[in-house]
Formats: C-alpha cells, structure tokens, sequence
C-alpha cells in the first residue's frame, strides 16, 4: 500500500475515534438485550425507547435481523401491555421482515406470537390460522426443533373450538417430540386431559389431570395449576359428584394468582353451588363474577389510557431523535470538511518527502531482490542434496534388492539339497530293506558307504561359504555373542536365519522333526533366552 494511503486511512481513523461512538452490530444487538430486560421488568416507556431507537440503527445500516428483533419485542411490549392493536401492527410488520431477509425460524417465531395474541382475544378462527401456518411451516423446515411445540398450540386451541378429532391427532403427534422439553410436555399432557374430557372420557381425563398437579408447583404454573383444578372441577361436576367439584374448584380460588382466570374460578364455584343448591352463595359467586368482568374491563381501560400516554411519549421521543439525527448530520457535515481541509494539509506534508521515501523503497526493493537471490541459491543447494540424498537411498534399495535375490538362490539351494538327499534317503533305504540286497553284503556295504556320504557332503561347505559371502558377519557377531555354541549349533541358527522350517532342517542335518525341535529348546537355553522369547525373532536381531 501506498505510504500516501497508509496516512490518509489513520488521519480517518484516528478523526473519527475523536467525533463520537461508532455504531456496530453488537452495540446495537446489546441495546435490544437492555431494552428486552426492561420489558421484562415492566419497564415499559424505558424499554420501548431504547427498542425504538435499536429499530432506527438497524433501518438505516440495513441490519435485517437486529431490526426484527427491535420491531418484534416492541410488539412484545404492547402485548404485554394488553394493547393487542398495537401489538399485532408490530407483529405484522416483523413478519414482513422474516418473509423477506430472514429465516424459517423468525418466520416461525412471529406465527407463534399472533396465533397466542388472537388466543387472548378469544378469536380461535384467526388463532388457529396462524397456528397452522407455523405448524405447516415447521414441518418442512429441518431445522425446527419446536415443531411439536406448535402442534400442541394447534391441540388447545382445536380444544377450545371443541374440534376433539384435531386436537387428538395433534397431541398424539406432539408428544413423542417434547419429551426432552418438560414445560411443553406439561402443555401437551393438559391438552389431552381436556381433550379427553370433551370426548367425555371423564375417568381418563381426572387421572390425567390429577397426575399433572404434583407438577404444577410455584408461581411460574400458577396458571396451569388453575386450569387443571377447574378442569378436575367441571369433570367432577358432569359425574354429579358436586361436593369434590366444589373442593377443587376453591382449591382454584386459592390458587388463582391473576384477574384474568378469576373469572374463570367464580363461574365454577357459582356452577357447583347451584348443583349443591346453595343458592345464596351461587348468587354471590355469579355477582363475583360480574365484579370480576368489570374489574378486568377497569383496568384494561386504564391500561388504554396508560398505553396512549406512552404512546405520546413514544411519539416525543421519535421526534426528539429525528431532530438529534437533524442535528447529527450538521455536526457531520462540519466533520467532513473539517477532514478535507486536514487531509489537503497532510497531502502537502507527504509530498515534501516523497522523493525520500521512494530511494527508501528502492533500497528496499534492491536488498529484497538479493536477499530472494540468496534464498535461491539455498534452495538449489538444498534440492541437490536432496537429489544425492534419494541417489543413496536408491543404491542401498538396489543392494538390499541384490541381497534378498542371493538369499532367495541360498534359501532354494538349501531346499534344493534337502529335497535331493531326502530322494536319496528314501532309495538307500528301500534299496537295503530289499532281500536281494541284503543278500549281496558288498552292496550293502556301498549303500551304507553312500549314506555316509550324505552326513559329511563337502557342498555344505560351500554353501556356509556362500551364506558369509551373503550374509557377511553373521557367524563371527554369533560367536562374538555367544562363544559356547558349536559349529553344528552355529550351522542350525544359519538355516533358522534362512526361516527353513523343522522338517527342512531335519532333512539337511539327517535328523528327524522332534530332535531338530529339542536341538531349538537346547540352543535357546545355551543362548539365556528367557521364556515366551522366540529364538528365530532373537537371531534377525544379530
């Protein structure tokens, strides 16, 4: 790189560092995680102005997937706020950015949240659409894990539509896929127990439900809780067991922790007065229930009246960013004029040394040039080494070819002789075991004489001289090793080394197989071998 462009780039750098923060994709991605964490704190106006201004980052750097993470928890907090309107526009828009830059996953996500934001607001119609497009969504994607998950979504909201048929079929598919996910397990296992209980399967459906409430411990399933001790209630109370219905539906009253099932818990406690007809405290749980609605209506309409606030602070608060962004751009404008009246200035400082600098490079380009003519000549040195070094490797693999093609010669005269003299062997004594012959005693004689001369034949001295010649050494490192051996011992390690095996040898020595085998034990015991060690593996070591 140019010495002129190394300076330009590090006055930029260095320019900017001094102007203001840089904006990244982590800075931003942290952002969403405060904004998400105030949402969760019910820090609703603090949440949604960090979340709006993460949204504005990730819009203007074309960041698709912080901007739908900003846009959806945004709707989050709407939802949150029991504001579904808004909640659902900011749903709607974070689906848009799923569909068009992101993955299966997002899309999936979004589905999920405007299925349960329909759910809440009791239009299982359109709750049931979503909920299957993310359940037909996850099905073809192979790398959906929650694919039961939005089964048993569809399962509940098929229940409460009472569609048993479905909602059975989207259990029974759901269940073998959560096991390993025991809070969906918990869902889908009160899923079936409802379901059993509008197929008016009731014993089924109590023992279900009365399996789930041990697991239904804490704050975190009070709402569960509730649902399985009214659904226990309501069976009960359509097997005419009023007394056990009214119990669990009190022991719903206690365990009831939000306004929203409230209504729920007094409807049933109403329901098993009647069936008791106990009229008095019917009438006074029906009047709770009415108090209860208009309770729940009271506070949705102060949280109306609290979500337009917000909303006008929102408002304010993307006006005042619009107008910092105003004043951002000026300050940047000055910024950049600023960097080009520096920049001429630097340019003009560069050029007084440039002439400098270029006999420096020169120098620096002529000292390479040597040096990568050195490291030439290193390396042709090196490859001629290389070139004498595989020279040598080939001649001793020519050698050692030379070597085992004379063994091999040896290793056949060897057997070559073994085979004669056993032929011979085999005449001699048919020849004497013949009555004729035994009947001529000079004959016998002879055939006794040949014998002999089997034993003492003077070839095998030239094959021991043609083993030294091809095995060079051998004999004299043995007896160096081991000077107690005897040259009929020296001459069994030699066909040993020569791998002959016990029958061959016994020929050559005119011997039979079980003394050459007891001649081995005797030699590795005058060799110090100890047991398990084998005398033919210890000799290739000479």
């Amino acid at each position: 790189m140019d010495i002129t462009k190394k300076c330009f780039l590090i006055f930029i750098l260095f320019c900017a560092a001094g102007y203001g923060q840089v904006e990244s994709k982590s800075e931003c991605n942290a952002m969403i995680e405060k904004g998400i964490a105030l949402m969760f704190e019910k820090k609703h106006v603090q949440s949604l102005e960090i979340l709006l201004e993460a949204t504005a980052i990730a819009q203007k750097n074309d960041w698709s997937q912080q901007e739908f993470r900003a846009v959806l928890n945004t709707g989050s907090n709407y939802y949150l706020m029991s504001d579904f309107g808004e909640a659902l526009e900011f749903y709607l828009k974070a689906y848009e950015i799923a569909i068009e830059h992101l993955q299966t996953k997002d899309e999936l996500t979004v589905l999920n949240n405007i299925g349960i934001l329909y759910f809440q607001e009791s239009n299982l119609p359109k709750a049931r659409d979503y909920f299957l497009k993310a359940y037909e969504l996850s099905s073809t994607d192979i790398n959906s894990n929650k694919h039961g998950y939005y089964a048993i979504n569809l399962a509940l909201v098929s229940n409460k539509m009472n569609k048993a048929e479905d909602a059975s079929r989207y259990i029974q598919e759901a269940l073998p896929l959560v096991r390993d996910q025991p809070e969906i397990e918990i869902m889908a296992k009160m899923a079936l127990a409802e379901n059993l209980f509008i197929k008016s399967n009731y014993d089924q459906a109590r023992e279900r439900a009365l399996t789930l409430l041990p697991q239904l411990v804490g704050d975190a399933h009070a709402d569960n809780r509730v649902f399985v001790l009214l659904l226990i209630a309501q069976i009960y109370e359509r097997q005419q067991n009023y007394q056990l219905a009214l119990q669990y539906a009190r022991r719903a009253r206690a365990a009831s922790k939000s306004l929203e099932n409230r209504e729920d818990v007094y409807e049933a406690l109403s329901k098993a007065y009647i069936s008791l007809r106990d009229y008095d405290s019917a009438l006074r749980y029906k009047d709770s229930v009415i108090m209860a609605r208009d309770t729940l209506q009271k506070i949705r309409n102060i949280t109306l009246y609290e979500n337009n606030k917000i909303k006008f602070e929102i408002q304010n608060y993307a006006h005042q960013l619009s107008e910092s962004q105003l004043l951002l751009q000026k300050e940047r404008r000055f910024f950049y004029s600023v960097v080009v009246f520096g920049l001429l200035l630097f340019v003009l400082a560069l050029w007084i040394f440039r002439n400098h600098i270029t006999k420096q490079k020169q120098r620096k380009k002529i000292t390479e040039l040597e040096l990568e003519q050195e490291k030439s000549k290193r390396l042709l040195a090196e490859k001629q080494i290389r070139e004498r070094e595989i020279g040598i490797k080939l001649e001793q693999q020519r050698l050692k070819n030379e070597l085992d093609l004379k063994n091999r010669k040896l290793t056949s005269k060897a057997v070559y002789l073994s085979s004669r003299n056993e032929l011979i062997e085999e005449i001699v004594e048919t020849l004497s075991a013949n009555a004729q012959v035994k009947a001529q005693p000079e004959l016998l004689s002879q055939l006794k004489a040949l014998s002999k001369h089997l034993k003492n034949n003077p070839q095998f001295d030239s094959f021991f001289s043609h083993f030294e010649e091809v095995n060079p050494g051998f004999s004299t490192r043995l007896l160096a090793l081991h000077p107690n051996l005897t040259q009929q011992d020296v001459r069994f390690i030699m066909y040993l080394y020569m791998n002959l095996g016990n029958n061959e040898i016994a020929s050559l020595l005119n011997i039979t197989p079980q003394s050459c085998r007891k001649r081995k034990e005797r030699i590795s015991k005058k060799l110090d071998l100890g047991e398990g060690k084998s005398l033919a593996v210890y000799i290739t070591t000479i």
